[in-house]
């Protein structure tokens, strides 16, 4: 019950919205499964496994082995995390690497690497993933999912409102998920901040959490075009991050740069610290440096009709 499974529930929903035959396939195939509650709004079908002609798969990134057993239907992947693809988590390179080399033997990843996909077709969720791929030799198309339900029509009609009626406290929110070291740093020397975990949410709840506080913060390694950041910045929030995986470009995560700050800086702290004091003390006009970051993704479900257009209706497809 994470961001990858929902994406894909997501562009199951808007390929049938738009006028295509979609399903989505459980894995493993063997099993028969039913749709969790959590996906029964987007409406969309299961199917069985069968690799038959004039069928196209899109496997995550997470099991491009499967994509490579298909003989007779066409087989893509879906980058929506590069670092699941790499292991890499930025904080010991030998255990990225044994992680890596596990999943080998797990037969997850393939023995040939990157070379063993290159006739495969290729999706990117973020230009990070993209950029991934063509330092590989790759070719993807950008397929970059919307945050459900948050930009939907009626619901960013109704965000000026909300913001009129927002009494936001001095809180920095995080995702306990990501970024665990750096975050514990920040809690032990900066006792007098009030660093509230997200956990235990639904969506309504996690909306007024935003819509309650100033600050969220991401040091994790953004795989990615993470959700929680497009989520805080959404509800007014400013979004603090560092410069691992997606968050080290601007079109990802196009945020004002001093709100990208290195957490392998020396001078980390000190500038985390002013960056937090500007914020809480003159949220307005920090909150209006983050209008274009709100304004392409209030456009997200707008793109990602037009990459679905684009990429499936090709007549290779």
């Amino acid at each position: 019950m994470t961001a990858g499974p929902e994406a894909i529930h997501q562009l199951a929903h808007d390929l049938i919205r738009l006028g295509h035959n979609a399903a989505v396939v459980y894995f493993p195939f063997s099993r028969e499964f039913k749709t969790p509650q959590q996906y029964k709004k987007y409406g969309v079908p299961i199917a069985q496994y069968r690799d038959v002609m004039g069928d196209l798969f899109i496997f995550p990134e997470i099991v491009t082995t499967y994509a490579l057993k298909i003989r007779h239907a066409q087989a893509a992947i879906w980058w929506m995390s590069v670092n699941n693809y790499t292991c890499v988590r930025y904080a010991n390179p030998w255990r990225d690497k044994i992680r890596y080399l596990k999943n080998i033997a797990k037969g997850l990843r393939p023995i040939g690497g990157l070379k063993s996909l290159s006739k495969l077709k290729h999706f990117a969720q973020s230009y990070y993933a993209l950029d991934f791929l063509k330092v590989n030799g790759i070719i993807g198309q950008l397929l970059s999912d919307p945050i459900p339900i948050y930009t939907s029509d009626s619901y960013l009609k109704s965000l000026p409102e909300k913001y009129s009626g927002a009494k936001r406290a001095n809180v920095i929110l995080y995702n306990p998920h990501k970024g665990k070291k750096t975050i514990d740093l920040l809690i032990t020397n900066f006792p007098q901040w009030q660093l509230i975990p997200l956990i235990g949410l639904n969506r309504e709840q996690l909306a007024n959490k935003f819509l309650e506080s100033k600050i969220y913060v991401d040091f994790g390694h953004h795989p990615g075009k993470d959700r929680l950041p497009r989520e805080a910045a959404i509800h007014g929030c400013c979004v603090i991050t560092g410069l691992y995986g997606s968050a080290e470009n601007m079109m990802d995560i196009n945020i004002p740069p001093t709100y990208k700050i290195d957490s392998r800086s020396t001078e980390f702290l000190e500038l985390f610290k002013n960056k937090v004091d500007l914020i809480f003390t003159n949220f307005q006009n920090c909150f209006d440096e983050f209008s274009e970051y709100r304004q392409t993704i209030s456009l997200e479900q707008i793109e990602f009709d037009k990459q679905i257009n684009n990429i499936f209706s090709a007549p290779t497809i």
